[in-house]
């Protein structure tokens, strides 16, 4: 058996999430249908997080055990051609078999874009929420700079009590402890996973905004994120951009541990994720697409 990562685009609107779940089109189920189909077993994909219903992602990175001797360049286009056109595998790398998509990511990138216009776009319009009101970027970004940092989001979390964050949920199969873990010595049998703290923490790299002409772009990068925390803060900022809070609530948010006084999670369609950051060693001296010249 190999293990390679396939970075995955997909358009979420055709998609109830990222995580099997019976009979419902989801990520997981449909590239686990067409890998399966192409190397001839049963795979079970294990991506770096669950994006909920609507979201998108442009390079959601997933690992997967094959027995096949086709190269990441060879399954690539093999699998694309398996693929509907809402989903797709930009790019296949193989990698150590002790690799974990979710347990060696050292950060997250996403992006949630606004549409600044009263006019709605047929373009843009799944993919980009629409406020047709002018903003306050230069609070919303000093509002955003707050984020910044190691923080308790728990008035950013949406359901804490009923459902647990999509990084939190136990995994679908057992594989093998990560590089790092081995590295430090663990002794836990294959299959072990040290349960994520159930607490509500995190540390953000990066909170901030891109203006693209009538899109504006909030950008919120980090180690992890609850269930709704994206979301719920661009409805946050949202709320600092149209003059109804000052920038400084963020940080009264921050010390409330409350959702119930954050600003409302805006509509799942205008979430990506942008990007995953890992290590370099996994991926080293290993065949990849990347070594395809470009076109």
């Amino acid at each position: 058996m190999r293990r390679i990562v396939l970075d995955i685009e997909y358009h979420g609107k055709g998609f109830y999430g990222w995580q099997r779940q019976g009979p419902d089109r989801t990520v997981q189920g449909t590239v686990e249908a067409a890998l399966a189909d192409l190397v001839g077993h049963l795979v079970s994909v294990q991506s770096s997080g669950r994006t909920d219903r609507g979201v998108h992602a442009l390079a959601m990175p997933a690992h997967v055990d094959v027995d096949t001797r086709l190269a990441p360049r060879e399954i690539m286009p093999a699998l694309n051609h398996r693929l509907m056109h809402d989903v797709a595998v930009r790019r296949v790398r193989e990698v150590d078999p002790r690799f974990h998509c979710r347990f060696d990511a050292v950060t997250k990138l996403y992006r949630y874009t606004l549409l600044r216009h009263r006019a709605r776009s047929p373009l843009l319009g799944d993919r980009a929420h629409q406020v047709p009101r002018g903003l306050d970027v230069a609070a919303m970004q000093e509002a955003a700079a707050m984020l910044v940092g190691t923080h308790d989001f728990a008035s950013f979390q949406t359901n804490p009590d009923r459902e647990p964050a999509p990084e939190d949920l136990p995994e679908t199969t057992a594989d093998t402890v990560g590089p790092a873990a081995i590295a430090s010595g663990a002794t836990e049998p294959p299959g072990w996973r040290k349960p994520r703290p159930k607490e509500t923490v995190r540390t953000l790299s990066r909170a901030a905004l891109v203006e693209a002409g009538d899109l504006l772009h909030i950008e919120v990068e980090g180690d992890g994120f609850l269930r709704g925390m994206v979301r719920a803060l661009a409805g946050t900022l949202v709320e600092v951009g149209l003059g109804k809070k000052p920038a400084d609530w963020v940080t009264q948010l921050i010390a409330l541990k409350d959702r119930c006084e954050a600003g409302a999670n805006l509509p799942p369609h205008g979430l990506a994720l942008v990007h995953v950051d890992y290590p370099p060693e996994p991926f080293e001296n290993r065949e990849s697409t990347d070594d395809l010249p470009p076109l």
